[in-house]
């Protein structure tokens, strides 16, 4: 495994976590042995063929062919982890590439109008991500993007040009979708919306935006079995239930890479909704430093020290920069790297020596494959973490709580 989790400053006496190992080995066994709901995702990417693979990449160059955007409407688990591989890897040099949009997680009119505006006369597809084939955000703005279709392309270029990903089951969308004619993939019955990433919800926005999904599945299936994880490979999800139980209420993502900031939003969705229960779980929050530094440094520092910090950082950067030598001194002929590993250290070792637990966790560079392994990584953490704590990962109760009291009101408008 390309991933180290070091646990050194954490806090924690070593004895601890390995009482907990035979635990830990216990709840991923309970991950794999498929008698638990919605855990199709564990072997996920074994079962996802190479010419399941193929046919999403195929789409992909249909609708790259085709459309100068790619608008994707899906909220939660059914955008977060697309937007978050594709902020960390999209090619950033391609002038022709077909720009992948995000829409449809929330209610802001604005929003919409914008994306619409950055659409303009140009050609585009859509892709509309539910499982439940009801979702409200996501068919609101359905609604309005396909009338936008229909005007521009016609009912049957429009069908042509909308691709659903669902249930295979009844739905408003999936029985819509099946009578228009549209592309539709299957969302398994048996993987929930935020384990999601690695199927057709997340893989085919991420194939539009020019990344390779194949070596992202490369990267998934290098640890997608138990052995990846033995000996001390679920310390880290061991270490979150041990600083729960020491009185730490709040963990906090932490990284030192723009591109990595909706990669800390999916983590809060996963960790969140996975954990957050029966009056449990720990707070998931994500800082961007240095930008934060500014904002945060001072609470992290002296603060209530209700949390532990989670570094999550790249040995290696994709680029660099130097600083010329007619900056002031000392960072003149320095690089923007050099800099930026100056301030991980030394957060670090502040944080340290106040007393805050720190735990880092880091991977040589990222690339497709390591980000299909720190997908994959930190969907099994967090199933094994939430076990651990005595909660089911995979429902979410207070969720459908506030669509139904939403629904009241949108019905009585």
């Amino acid at each position: 495994m390309d991933i180290k989790a070091d646990l050194t400053y954490g806090g924690l006496d070593v004895r601890e976590i390995e009482k907990r190992r035979e635990d830990a080995a216990g709840a991923l066994d309970r991950l794999w042995s498929g008698e638990l709901h919605f855990t199709g995702w564990v072997n996920d990417p074994h079962t996802f063929t190479d010419e399941m693979v193929r046919e999403l990449e195929d789409t992909a160059a249909e609708i790259r062919g085709k459309s100068d955007f790619f608008v994707v409407l899906g909220v939660g688990g059914s955008f977060m982890g697309a937007k978050a591989v594709i902020d960390l890897l999209e090619p950033v040099n391609e002038k022709d590439r077909t720009r992948v949009i995000f829409a449809g997680y929330n209610f802001s009119g604005r929003y919409i109008q914008e994306v619409k505006r950055q659409i303009g006369d140009s050609d585009f597809s859509l892709c509309v991500i539910s499982k439940s084939g009801s979702t409200t955000e996501t068919l609101s703005a359905y609604g309005i993007f396909k009338e936008m279709m229909l005007e521009k392309y016609g009912p049957d270029e429009t069908a042509k040009r909308t691709y659903v990903v669902t249930e295979h089951k009844s739905s408003f969308l999936f029985d819509q979708a099946s009578e228009e004619g549209c592309r539709i993939f299957d969302l398994a019955l048996d993987i929930g919306g935020r384990y999601s990433v690695l199927t057709p919800v997340g893989l085919l926005p991420i194939a539009v935006a020019g990344i390779d999904i194949e070596k992202i599945m490369k990267g998934a299936r290098s640890i997608a079995d138990k052995e990846s994880f033995a000996g001390d490979g679920l310390d880290y999800s061991i270490a979150r239930n041990l600083q729960y139980e020491k009185g730490k209420k709040i963990e906090v993502f932490e990284f030192f890479d723009p591109y990595f900031a909706y990669f800390g939003e999916w983590l809060k969705q996963l960790f969140g909704e996975s954990e957050g229960k029966d009056g449990k779980g720990l707070f998931p929050a994500s800082l961007m430093f240095s930008r934060d530094l500014h904002s945060m440094g001072q609470f992290l520092q002296q603060g209530t020290q209700c949390f532990f910090e989670t570094f999550i950082t790249a040995d290696e950067a994709a680029a660099d920069e130097r600083i010329p030598d007619i900056a002031m001194k000392p960072f003149a002929g320095k690089t923007i790297e050099q800099i930026n590993r100056c301030a991980v250290n030394g957060v670090a070792d502040a944080h340290i020596k106040a007393g805050i637990p720190v735990i880092r966790i880091s991977v040589p560079r990222v690339d497709e494959e390591i980000t299909g392994e720190l997908l994959y990584y930190f969907e099994i953490q967090c199933g094994v973490s939430a076990l651990l704590s005595g909660v089911d990962p995979f429902d979410q109760p207070g969720v459908e709580a506030y669509k139904k009291e939403m629904r009241s009101y949108i019905e009585a408008l």
